[in-house]
């Protein structure tokens, strides 16, 4: 059985142990910088290999707990799977506690642990007090049922439960996609000598393999993969949960910084406007302006920026869901359903969480009708997402499709194969595709116009293909149109004759009771030869109507038996 992978995240206040306890589990200091061992404060994330079972492959992260060090904490558990909640027996709940709290629940990470530390701090008799307290803090947040666990780092007391349930979490969370496209939101990057340039972060979806070729996004910088390593050994292959280390070629550790994300393909979307769901933090305490100044945390990325509301010019610090926009200073790279921060820069606070609606965002007006744009494109499955692409634009390629859906390249190919199957969508030759639905309405439309034309214009072999509305519709590609009304055509729904269409099943015909004095005007008209009378002499003499007769005079242009002289006089063809 192929080994699953996960990262772990270990968080909580300042001082409570995450840095013992992660040693305590990996025998690995994570503290690697001198600044931390001095001051025996976490600055940055750090990482370490965590063995459980045979078939899991671990990474833990130890994020900071000081407040001042926020921004790494967020980027170090963006993309986690499962994470330790690290509580200190003798202190409790505290506020960096409870801001982790928050950003963990924004961030959607529900599975975990709260690891009560040092316990033998604490008087035994007073162990059970300190849980209940705990449990109590977290009332209201993802880790309400979680599994508590005392432990006592230095004594090593508590480890192997904590390794227990901790198997026990992982067991329980979805598998990764490694079907998917690559791609590695980057978190450090440094130069080796005689190596070159290292990049690190944590496999977010797909897999990758030594010599492969990847992209830097946004710089777009083509790169090839020279040496993979996990934790310090080195791997032919890499995959998502992974925390991975590459070597690579085609760039210079100066190009490149956290942040910046290394994908396989190129369809991933660099996009500087987004379209989102907000949920507001339990933490905001001050209102937020229209167009505020905002800083995004989106995986490792932090991005400045200014939010646009739509119905309304004042975000009240109260919990809420707010649909709205994000306008970016600079470009980042993402996919609907990512998870993402908003924070404040001053005075700093969590404004909140939520997920991508539309990366590929466009500038919307203010109002109820793009609230219920929003909430339409917040709804729905990836199906659902690529019919109402096809049905705004009409149609689309492939990699335009996936911009406008805000789905991936590949998932956008493997969904187009069965709705193509079940016959949703119509793929032309030239690779754009179209919805079955629009057809049918396209052919809908042509028909009931060509039936209303026919009852109108029995004598006419059909409606100059320049008058149908439904083919010269203002927001359908004239390109589009004619490759509908050739479908049109080859299922034998409708028929043409040079620029002429009609129904398939239509025929002229006079009109009852005037097909004798038409055709007697006919023959007279034929009979004056090079030297008709006006047209309507013959008409008037037969008593036929003007409008009969202006129909009758329409047939003959069509059918080629007529050529127009001046405005009174026709010419019978077979004498021009």
């Amino acid at each position: 059985m192929a080994k699953r992978t996960f990262t772990i995240g270990m968080a909580g206040h300042i001082d409570h142990g995450k840095t013992t306890l992660t040693k305590a589990l990996t025998d690995i200091d994570t503290d690697r910088l001198k600044e931390e061992k001095e001051r025996n404060v976490s600055i940055e994330p750090g990482f370490a290999p965590l063995r459980l079972t045979d078939d899991m492959d671990v990474s833990i992260i130890d994020v900071p707990g000081h407040e001042r060090f926020i921004r790494q904490m967020i980027a170090g558990v963006a993309g986690i799977d499962a994470v330790v909640l690290t509580v200190a027996a003798d202190e409790g709940v505290m506020p960096q506690t409870k801001e982790h709290l928050e950003i963990l629940s924004l961030l959607g990470v529900t599975g975990g642990l709260i690891a009560v530390t040092k316990m033998d701090n604490v008087e035994e008799d007073l162990l059970e007090l300190a849980g209940e307290d705990i449990r109590q803090e977290v009332q209201g947040t993802p880790f309400a049922q979680a599994e508590m666990v005392f432990v006592d780092s230095i004594s090593k007391k508590g480890i192997d439960a904590v390794r227990t349930k901790l198997t026990e979490v992982l067991q329980g969370v979805p598998a990764r996609n490694v079907r998917g496209a690559f791609r590695l939101p980057i978190d450090q990057v440094f130069s080796v000598h005689g190596q070159g340039t290292i990049v690190r972060g944590t496999v977010y979806e797909g897999s990758v393999e030594q010599g492969d070729t990847i992209q830097a996004l946004p710089l777009r910088r083509t790169m090839k993969i020279r040496q993979l390593q996990v934790h310090g050994q080195q791997v032919q292959k890499g995959v998502a949960g992974q925390r991975l280390a590459m070597n690579v070629s085609g760039v210079d550790k100066e190009d490149l910084k956290r942040g910046d994300v290394v994908v396989s393909k190129e369809h991933y979307v660099t996009t500087k406007m987004v379209n989102i769901v907000l949920y507001t933090s339990n933490e905001m305490y001050h209102a937020l302006k229209q167009r505020g100044h905002i800083k995004l945390h989106l995986g490792t990325a932090e991005v400045y920026g200014n939010i646009v509301f739509f119905d309304r010019n004042l975000l009240h610090p109260e919990k809420q869901e707010v649909l709205c926009q994000l306008r970016l200073d600079e470009p980042v790279v993402t996919k609907r359903k990512d998870k993402f921060i908003v924070r404040r820069p001053s005075p700093m606070e969590t404004i909140g969480g939520g997920w991508v609606i539309n990366p590929n965002a466009e500038r919307l007006r203010f109002g109820d009708e793009t609230i219920k744009q929003l909430a339409t494109q917040m709804q729905g499955t990836p199906e659902d997402h690529i019919k109402t692409a096809l049905w705004e634009k009409k149609w689309l390629d492939r990699e335009a499709l996936a911009k406008e859906s805000g789905l991936l390249f590949d998932d956008v190919k493997d969904l187009l194969v069965q709705l193509k199957e079940n016959d949703e969508v119509l793929e032309y030759p030239n690779g754009k595709l179209v919805l079955r639905e629009l057809y049918d309405q396209f052919l809908e439309n042509i028909i009931d116009e060509l039936q209303t034309f026919h009852d109108s214009h029995i004598l006419q072999i059909g409606k100059n293909k320049q008058e149908l509305q439904s083919f010269k519709a203002e927001d359908m590609p004239k390109e589009l149109s004619e490759r509908l009304l050739e479908k049109a055509e080859m299922e034998f729904q409708i028929k043409r004759d040079r620029q002429f269409v009609s129904l398939y099943s239509f025929r002229p015909s006079l009109p009852q009771g005037w097909q004798t004095k038409l055709k007697q005007a006919k023959e007279k008209w034929i009979e004056d030869s090079i030297t008709p009378r006006p047209w309507g002499d013959y008409m008037e003499e037969q008593g036929i109507p003007a409008e009969i007769a202006e129909e009758f005079k329409h047939s003959l242009l069509q059918t080629n038996e007529a050529v127009i002289m001046d405005n009174k006089h026709l010419w019978p063809a077979s004498e021009w």
